[in-house]
């Protein structure tokens, strides 16, 4: 990071800080009469106030439904004006278009209420307010995008061919992809070469994050929202994701474990109830006591016993027991004698040699 780098990225974190919307606000509503204070204040669940409909403030103030509309929005348009007599209000603004010009002129109001780290519903109504407040905002609403903001100049085609061009790429991987993967395989695409001046990666990953039907699993890798393994629907798809995650085979307990610290939802998982899904869930082989592998791993299902058939069907010649014991432990998570014990039934292996196995 250079020196303008580093001061601007200062600059910005002190605006962060510094940014309080709830102040700011009530500083404009100084700007208008009691009741249009009012009026505006239940609206938008403004200085604590909670949110009212058009005809509850309505009956409030004896006016129409269809009147304290008309007033809203004669308000919004006064103050979009008279607001930059505040300071903290043009500021406000100033540092809100940045952010909202540097994601691609474009951020999901969800988004950029967790850029800005706020969590307070007051913050959060006062916030939303002061957008309506920016003239050079506007909101954008769609049914394939999550409730975003834009600024002028904001391309919508470029939009909707960018999220077109990235459900081709994972609808053909199949898979969800982190976010690398994700970069290097749309950097690849036609697309990408004639629109790259306007698409950097921060402003690429935002796109992704404005749809309804591209979502981030909890892992942080981008798939399809229908996909399981982006949501996951029940205790197995659950299991299925954290252990595709990890990598290797673990006791159910271990998985329980990882499912509830993954926190898919607000559902505790429970040994019991995780072990019981394993067990007849066909993406899971159990190749040890209580310890579970992905079928997709290459494990089969069978006690020892099927498993050392499977090993010497596969074998062009006799093997010797050293090597079927290593080959198992590949496939199971057992003790030597468990393997001992399955090689001496003569009904299905015969030994051949001092110390060689092989098929009835």
């Amino acid at each position: 990071m250079g020196i303008l780098d580093t001061i601007i990225h200062t600059k910005q974190t002190e605006s962060l800080n510094q940014f309080k919307p709830s102040e700011i606000v009530k500083e404009v509503l100084e700007l208008l009469k009691d009741r249009d204070r009012q009026i505006l204040s239940h609206r938008y669940g403004l200085e604590g106030n909670e949110t009212k409909t058009l005809a509850s403030i309505g009956q409030e103030q004896n006016l129409t439904r269809e009147r304290v509309r008309q007033i809203e929005k004669d308000l919004i348009r006064h103050l979009k004006k008279t607001s930059l007599q505040k300071e903290n209000f043009s500021s406000a603004k100033d540092f809100l278009i940045n952010i909202i010009t540097e994601h691609g002129r474009i951020i999901a109001e969800e988004n950029l209420l967790m850029h800005l780290n706020i969590s307070d519903p007051k913050e959060k109504n006062a916030l939303v307010f002061i957008l309506h407040l920016i003239e050079e905002l506007d909101n954008f609403i769609h049914d394939n995008y999550k409730k975003s903001w834009v600024g002028v100049l904001f391309k919508h085609d470029l939009l909707h061919g960018f999220i077109s061009e990235s459900k081709k790429i994972i609808s053909g991987k199949n898979s969800p992809l982190d976010a690398a993967e994700f970069l290097e395989n749309f950097k690849q695409t036609q697309f990408y070469d004639e629109n790259k001046a306007e698409l950097s990666d921060k402003i690429i990953l935002n796109y992704l994050e404005l749809t309804v039907e591209i979502e981030k699993n909890v892992f942080g890798q981008w798939g399809l929202a229908v996909w399981k393994e982006v949501k996951p629907k029940d205790v197995g798809d659950k299991a299925y994701l954290v252990m595709k995650h990890h990598k290797k085979p673990e006791h159910y307990s271990a998985i329980t474990e990882m499912i509830n610290k993954a926190k898919f939802d607000d559902r505790t998982a429970y040994k019991e109830t995780v072990h019981n899904e394993l067990i007849k869930d066909q993406r899971f082989i159990l190749i040890g006591r209580g310890i579970y592998a992905l079928s997709e791993w290459g494990y089969k299902p069978g006690v020892v016993a099927d498993v050392i058939v499977e090993i010497l069907k596969q074998s062009p010649q006799p093997m010797t027991k050293e090597k079927i014991i290593e080959e198992v432990l590949k496939r199971r998570v057992v003790k030597k004698n468990t393997i001992l014990v399955g090689l001496s039934n003569k009904k299905i292996f015969k030994k051949v040699g001092k110390n060689a196995y092989a098929l009835v």
